[in-house]
């Protein structure tokens, strides 16, 4: 479940999960692969490769589409896939504060998932941002809504997230992880520890991979 930023730590905000991850206006596609395919501390996939195709305007406007290929998760009951994100939005500024607003649409070939549908807002000053996201999950009988909410701290090359799950999904995580770019080459590591509920209220479910992980990332941006 969605694009995560393969040039850096899947960071809440592949810049708050919806902000494309294009550098400069115009259009570019990037390549990259995970060593685990995390999003918002939930395990989607292991080692797997990815690409994409963003467009930003001058305006801050921006469109994209991401895939991933998600597998079975080594579920030999699951067919697994491809996992196909759309998203836009409009990124702004204003001195040192940042803000935006976001959607994306995620959707899976196979039988990995169903498909999922949100809003995003986020704010920043300096190197602090926020995001709230508000989705829904395409479930039968009945769809799901969820809710997502988190903080995100940068320092140089070393970013720092703490997000949370709510509504019908609950969950926590805490992730660090460093990025650097060589010789044009992104490559990021970080360290993931989420908190899945013991037991979550009733109607929700656990939405946060437990335990520790650490996952590595290399990738790279083309100018088109």
């Amino acid at each position: 479940m969605k694009k995560l930023n393969v040039l850096a730590i899947s960071a809440a905000v592949a810049a708050s999960g919806l902000v494309s991850g294009t550098a400069h206006a115009g259009l570019s596609a990037n390549v990259g692969f995970m060593s685990d395919y995390y999003f918002r501390g939930v395990q989607q996939a292991d080692a797997t490769g990815s690409a994409g195709l963003d467009y930003e305007h001058d305006s801050g406007l921006y469109v994209g589409t991401w895939a991933a290929d998600v597998g079975g998760h080594g579920d030999p009951s699951l067919s697994g896939g491809i996992e196909i994100d759309l998203y836009g939005g409009y990124n702004g500024t204003a001195g040192d504060f940042s803000y935006g607003l976001g959607f994306a649409n995620y959707q899976y070939t196979g039988d990995f998932d169903t498909s999922y549908l949100e809003v995003s807002l986020t704010a920043g000053y300096g190197p602090v941002s926020f995001e709230f996201t508000s989705g829904t999950r395409e479930e039968n009988p009945t769809d799901e809504d969820y809710t997502f909410m988190a903080v995100t701290y940068e320092y140089d090359i070393v970013t720092a997230t703490y997000g949370v799950w709510g509504d019908d999904f609950e969950g926590a995580y805490l992730e660090v992880g460093i990025a650097k770019e060589f010789s044009g080459i992104d490559f990021g590591v970080s360290i993931i520890n989420g908190d899945a509920e013991e037991n979550p209220s009733a109607g929700s479910q656990n939405f946060a991979s437990d335990g520790t992980a650490m996952v590595f990332t290399i990738g790279k941006t083309f100018d088109l």
